[in-house]
């Protein structure tokens, strides 16, 4: 897995961790009990609460929970492997791991806002080299990305 899935799936997956954090706050406050309105003056009896709906949302409350604890722990595994591919790279040298980094990671927002990644005359002005060298030093990344595979 390069690096750039490795940002996708973490973009992803932040994404749906804040829908289902989000998620799980609507439900918490169908739970919890509700403040006093003094408003109204409740007169014969009070407020009657379903047992079934309550239960279907505590159910739906544990469920966003597990579901966030998993998908919490996927990141953290995301992460992991983002940092130990960094790592891998950086033992071939400075210039290999910054010219992976660039081809895989960066990306230009055009003016339309679509996304696109840098090309490689725009990686070597980055790196300070020629075109061909950035693609011998990013081929030598994939490579031995390859081989501990």
């Amino acid at each position: 897995m390069n690096l750039e899935d490795i940002y996708n799936q973490l973009e992803k997956l932040e994404n749906d961790l804040e829908y289902y954090i989000n998620r799980l706050e609507e439900i918490k406050s169908l739970i919890m009990p509700q403040g006093t309105s003094f408003d109204k003056i409740l007169v014969d009896g009070g407020k009657h609460t379903d047992k079934v709906l309550k239960y279907v949302e505590t159910e739906d409350r544990l469920q966003l929970e597990a579901t966030i604890k998993y998908i919490k722990d996927k990141i953290n595994h995301l992460n992991t492997l983002k940092e130990k591919e960094i790592e891998r790279l950086a033992k071939y040298g400075e210039y290999v791991k910054v010219v992976v980094l660039l081809k895989e990671k960066e990306f230009i927002k055009e003016y339309n806002g679509k996304k696109r990644h840098l090309t490689w005359n725009e990686i070597a002005d980055k790196v300070y080299c020629s075109r061909r060298t950035a693609i011998n030093w990013y081929k030598l990344g994939i490579e031995e990305r390859k081989r501990t595979l």
